[in-house]
């Protein structure tokens, strides 16, 4: 009987591919992306103002929902182009500009 069959070698082949899985996520390895700025079309919803700003929820062109600050007030249902960067946790995007989408025009940047 062989110590290290084929088996093995799949079976600890499996596990490293787990692993390796488990610390890279589709921003590249953790924490690598978190500063990057992002580009971003679709339509807000639901705004509450704050103390600082204004808080919305917005879905993206896309599909995806993401929870959103600005100081700037959006308008409900309107369609914006969004710039910014997403909170370390990625629980909030922080949003940097901020503009209303017009007819036949696209964004400078790619979008996401």
């Amino acid at each position: 009987m062989k110590i290290f069959d084929r088996y093995s070698f799949l079976c600890i082949s499996v596990a490293a591919i787990l692993i390796m899985a488990a610390l890279i996520n589709e921003n590249g390895p953790a924490g690598e992306n978190e500063e990057k700025e992002k580009n971003i079309v679709g339509i807000v919803y639901d705004i509450k103002a704050t103390q600082n700003g204004f808080t919305f929820s917005f879905e993206g062109a896309i599909g995806g929902k993401i929870r959103c600050f600005s100081r700037a007030e959006p308008h409900e249902l309107g369609e914006y182009f969004i710039k910014g960067t997403f909170s370390s946790d990625g629980g909030m995007f922080f949003v940097n500009h901020m503009e209303p989408v017009r007819q036949n025009e696209t964004p400078a940047g790619p979008l996401e």
